[in-house]
């Protein structure tokens, strides 16, 4: 599991690379930060299988909140 140290060192905004490490029950799966590792709710409607590598921001540091970044969509949401 994710230690403290990583997990206060999140700031809204941020870009985060991980690997996805396994599918879980209902959309969730489990994620490596770097040795890291949470459980995601994935909530995109994009399918995640094991060994894919997925970035995301975080939306929201406390509570701790993801969405998934692709620099290529033509959305663009304004984080503050």
């Amino acid at each position: 599991m994710a230690n403290s140290t990583f997990l206060n060192s999140l700031t809204k905004g941020q870009i985060l690379h991980s690997v996805v490490e396994e599918k879980q029950s209902g959309a969730d799966v489990l994620c490596n930060f770097n040795g890291n590792l949470l459980r995601i709710a994935n909530r995109s409607g994009q399918p995640m299988e094991k060994g894919q590598v997925v970035r995301v921001q975080v939306k929201c540091a406390d509570p701790l909140e993801f969405q998934i970044f692709d620099p290529n969509t033509i959305k663009f949401e304004r984080v503050i």
